[in-house]
């Protein structure tokens, strides 16, 4: 990942031609445009001084006496605001590492970011086109270059990243620069569309985007100033808060493949392709290959660049606890060698399946006989915490069949889904009913959160919502009284270990982080809705205070980052859902874990949802607690050191990627993933989500 942004600035050749000389070349355009034919003779001349009067005007916001003309570079408004707003994007380059926002886009992935304002003949060609569709556009030039004008790509800014992927991090990062309508289409990613022409080229871009640094506070009460006020003596800071509001910026995201063939089509076929005419299908057809060849060469590029980092990060078999094969091991070889033989028996059907070598049915076949087969090897243990540590090996087989979402329909997976968790609650009630088992708080400890973990993919987990969520069938599969009864287990487990079994099962490193995770997972759900009597509600929250005071302490953050660096977490998914855990008590910063994230997105591809869970709990930090630092964490909330102006910049940059992720969840994951993250949101932000949120703003 590059860590530096390298700033551009691209302006036209400073040779403005007198405005009379530029006659020959508006008719030439007119006359490729068909303007005879569209116009009639008596339209044509009118036309024409039409937009040599907008010309004119051009010439006014350039700084060009339109009489003379000028080879030096100009100092008017136009060419002013570009350099003035390239001038503050490096000054905030500059100020690295302490601006947030700039610090963002550089780890999004951006290498390089150009500007450029539109030169006379692009002017004068795009003029005659618009005017040609709709000639009354020319009655008023001087409404045609601001915001809200036809000329919306005026100005424009290019940022351009390495890989594909890094395209939707460049977007979200923007927003803290520019304002635009932040649309929720479904193929738009945070006010941009992509754009796909004949000729090849594709992009993403973002019309009628105003310059709007909303962290800034020195932006926040500027005046708006109008054109006619504009004075050499302004410098590039006063400028730019005085007529931001007055131009468009068109935003442009291109790859760097994608910039590097735009560069070339418009240099070596730009006249042929783009206007009139002089349109050439054959070129374009090529241009048009050239740009597929290109994009092929960047996938392939990309798929490198991932199994170059995944050569490092591969991903293991689930191998389950190790806790739970050194109890095996300990008490009984043979049964241990057994039970290795059952996983690895597991292992190659589950290969098998994914390389299509075997049938979906003959796969369901033979796993399910080989969880029998483990039940059978139970039954005929002596010792009970052996009969056990089978059942959990069985259970953890149909467990994985359960997972197999991709391969089965929903009907085959409820099926799945119903015999797995009636199998751990049947372990459960045995681990209850036997005192004997040795170590059984930590084998409960196991079952509780193998079958929590599967309850919440096929359900609410402990958000209990009453009547209208979740259908009777459904409420069967996964009850909330038998959620929060195991809950209140597994709280009760963990408090009272001793010391000795603290240390056991901490040796499983990974395996003790999945555990304290995934029960704070458990306790942010069941904190959101109050479901029970107040009494009861307070017993719990008791139980929930005593385990985060033992286990959600600053050297979870240390065991984590151990972790890490030895290579021993192979999941990306979960590495994101730690770091929102840890951000969400406050143990590390927002834009430190979102650096993280970013890069390990390289990696593989992040879930919606667990990129919502991160937002959330940035939310939280920032917004709700009023956190800048990890020391305001600690202070009480008059004395935290966030400004009003970031707060409520931060609520709304963090609402709408909520919001729009939101929208990619409802499209692309399970139901209930998408309801406990609109419960979430709703309950954390105050704030109804609605299918048509931004309904208003889509004309």
């Amino acid at each position: 990942m590059h860590s530096y942004i390298e700033i551009l600035n691209f302006t036209p050749d400073a040779t403005f031609r007198p405005l009379e000389m530029l006659r020959p070349f508006v008719a030439q355009s007119m006359q490729d445009q068909d303007a005879p034919k569209k116009l009639g003779e008596r339209g044509l001349a009118d036309f024409e001084e039409r937009v040599m009067a907008s010309i004119s005007y051009y010439y006014e916001l350039v700084g060009i006496d339109p009489l003379r003309g000028s080879d030096i570079p100009p100092n008017g408004l136009l060419p002013r605001f570009t350099q003035s707003l390239i001038g503050y994007l490096q000054q905030c380059a500059v100020q690295r590492p302490y601006h947030k926002e700039m610090t963002v886009l550089r780890h999004s992935g951006v290498t390089s970011v150009k500007i450029r304002y539109k030169y006379t003949d692009s002017v004068i060609k795009k003029l005659i086109k618009l005017g040609l569709k709709n000639p009354s556009i020319l009655e008023a030039p001087e409404k045609i270059f601001f915001k809200g004008g036809v000329l919306h790509d005026l100005i424009g800014m290019q940022f351009i990243y390495a890989s594909p992927y890094e395209r939707e991090w460049v977007a979200r990062a923007l927003y803290s620069f520019f304002s635009y309508d932040h649309r929720t289409d479904d193929h738009l990613i945070y006010g941009f569309y992509t754009v796909k022409r004949k000729s090849g080229y594709q992009g993403l871009h973002c019309d009628h985007s105003c310059f709007n640094p909303r962290f800034d506070a020195s932006f926040e009460n500027a005046e708006p100033l109008e054109a006619d006020a504009y004075a050499l003596s302004m410098d590039d800071t006063t400028l730019l808060r005085s007529f931001r509001h007055l131009f468009n910026v068109e935003l442009q995201l291109h790859t760097q493949f994608e910039n590097m063939w735009s560069s070339m089509e418009h240099r070596n076929s730009y006249n042929i392709q783009a206007k009139g005419v002089g349109r050439s299908e054959k070129i374009a057809a090529q241009w048009s290959l050239l740009s597929d060849t290109m994009k092929n060469l960047e996938m392939q590029f990309e798929r490198l660049q991932v199994d170059t980092e995944q050569a490092q990060f591969e991903v293991g078999y689930r191998h389950g606890y190790t806790f739970v094969k050194s109890v095996l091991e300990r008490l009984d070889e043979e049964a241990y060698r057994t039970y290795l033989s059952y996983t690895q028996r597991s292992e190659e059907l589950e290969e098998l399946l994914k390389s299509h070598e075997i049938s979906r049915r003959d796969y369901v076949q033979r796993i399910e006989a080989l969880a029998s087969e483990l039940e059978g090897v139970a039954a005929m243990q002596k010792h009970p915490t052996l009969e056990i540590l089978f059942l959990m090996q069985s259970a953890f087989v149909r467990y994985g069949l359960a997972n197999h979402r991709s391969y089965f329909n929903s009907v085959d997976i409820y099926h799945f889904v119903a015999t797995a968790l009636k199998k751990y609650l049947a372990i459960y009630d045995k681990l209850k009913a036997d005192e004997t088992i040795y170590k059984s708080n930590l084998l409960t400890i196991i079952v509780i959160l193998r079958y929590q973990q599967l309850a919440q993919q096929y359900g609410l987990g402990l958000i209990h919502t009453g009547e209208g969520v979740m259908s009777e069938r459904e409420r069967q599969l996964v009850s909330y009284e038998t959620n929060l009864r195991l809950f209140k287990d597994v709280l009760t487990q963990l408090n009272e270990l001793t010391p000795e079994e603290l240390h056991e099962i901490k040796s499983d490193d990974a395996a003790f982080l999945k555990i304290v995770h995934r029960t704070d997972v458990l306790a942010r759900e069941w904190e959101l809705l109050i479901n029970e009597s107040p009494q009861e509600h307070a017993r719990i929250g008791n139980e929930v205070a005593r385990f985060r005071e033992r286990y959600i302490t600053p050297e979870l953050l240390t065991h984590f980052q151990t972790l890490l660096a030895h290579n021993k977490i192979k999941n990306v998914g979960y590495i994101v859902k730690f770091y929102t855990t840890l951000l969400w008590h406050g143990f590390i910063l927002p834009i430190n874990a979102l650096k993280q994230i970013i890069r390990y997105s390289a990696y593989d591809k992040i879930k919606t949802s667990d990129l919502f869970f991160y937002e959330l709990a940035a939310y939280k930090f920032l917004v709700v607690e009023g956190c800048e630092r990890l020391e305001d964490c600690t202070k009480e909330p008059s004395k935290r050191s966030m400004s009003p102006l970031s707060r409520r910049h931060l609520e709304a940059f963090h609402q709408q990627n909520m919001i729009r992720q939101l929208f990619k969840i409802y499209k692309n994951e399970p139901r209930f993933t998408f309801l406990r993250a609109k419960f979430r949101f709703e309950q954390l932000t105050k704030t109804e989500f609605k299918m048509d949120h931004f309904s208003e703003h889509i004309s």
